[in-house]
């Protein structure tokens, strides 16, 4: 019975500059791989940030009572801000164009919502709609 191949005269192993560079490349890959991962993460917090960010503007273009300042006590007219579902949402309303035919009691009203991440204040989204609101 002859000896493993292994132990055979002529047959050697691996050279310590080959196992340094298979180590070198899984550890670049490895790298890669850990580097797209929190990539991954990153963009999911965005994205979540981002859509959260507009279903709180539309909610607020609507209905600005869930902000926690008063509109009458800014100085630059009706603008509101507070926060909202854990971010900085300001709501600013243009002057208002009375409407034809409404007798008086109808205008419209440009809305523009910015909202904000509450951590470094980072612009999430923002929106603008014309609404039309009744005069009391």
């Amino acid at each position: 019975m002859s000896p493993p191949r292994s132990l055979q005269p002529g047959c050697r192993g691996f050279t310590l500059i080959e196992v340094m560079a298979c180590v070198l490349i899984l550890g670049l890959g490895l790298l890669a791989a850990t580097a797209l991962i929190f990539y991954g993460l990153r963009l999911a917090r965005s994205a979540q940030a981002k859509s959260l960010g507009m279903a709180t503007a539309m909610t607020v273009i609507s209905d600005p009572s869930p902000l926690a300042t008063d509109p009458t006590l800014s100085p630059s007219g009706a603008t509101t801000s507070g926060y909202l579902n854990g971010l900085w949402v300001e709501r600013k309303e243009a002057d208002a164009v009375a409407l034809d035919g409404a007798a008086g009691k109808r205008v419209a009203v440009t809305v523009t919502v910015d909202v904000y991440e509450a951590n470094g204040g980072v612009l999430c989204t923002s929106a603008n709609r014309r609404i039309i609101k009744r005069l009391p």
